[in-house]
């Protein structure tokens, strides 16, 4: 039982698959896992097992939902189709994958693990300075959607010339203010 639920949710990271989706198979999942918990005949290591479940969002769907919004004009405030600024865009997609991150980059930053930059993957955020460089506060926020062979990483963020996706070595805009990576974690957010 505890390898079908796992691979159940490792195979559907890969599928294409609309929130309500997930949403729907995270509640049959919950009542199956609350179902085998109440059962007498579970061993503690299958416990553990199973109170550590976290349920994956389908990366490569958040990726390629991100992805429909390139060229949409920026918009300061924005977390609509309409228009999005960076924390805006970030909060949209993340929110049509059940999750709801806070409102600012300022604040989003306090969500997840710190991740080396070298260790970062699809889904992950990247924090930026704004435009004044000097400053130490956090000004942008972007989401990882690819990382190459050579540890290049493929952001997509909406910028002041709109949502782009662009690799972070050849921006050097960004590369300067680069300040920390985070990476989502459940127990963080609010769903």
């Amino acid at each position: 039982m505890v390898l079908f639920c796992t691979s159940f949710w490792l195979s559907a990271q890969n599928l294409e698959l609309p929130s309500d989706s997930i949403q729907k198979a995270s509640v049959q999942t919950d009542s199956l896992l609350s179902h085998i918990l109440q059962s007498d005949s579970l061993q503690s290591d299958t416990l553990r097992i199973f109170t550590d479940f976290r349920p994956l969002i389908p990366i490569d769907s958040l990726i390629n939902y991100s992805r429909k919004f390139i060229g949409t004009p920026y918009r300061y405030g924005g977390k609509t189709e309409k228009g999005f600024d960076c924390s805006g865009f970030v909060y949209h997609v993340y929110k049509q994958f059940g999750i709801e991150l806070p409102p600012s980059s300022r604040t989003q930053v306090e969500i997840g693990s710190p991740v080396a930059i070298d260790s970062v993957r699809k889904g992950d955020l990247l924090f930026f300075k704004g435009r004044n460089i000097k400053s130490s506060q956090i000004g942008h926020v972007a989401i990882v959607i690819d990382v190459s062979d050579t540890n290049d990483v493929q952001i997509i963020h909406s910028t002041r010339h709109g949502l782009k996706a662009e690799w972070l070595s050849q921006e050097e805009y960004f590369k300067k203010r680069y300040v920390t990576s985070r990476r989502l974690e459940f127990d963080d957010l609010k769903n």
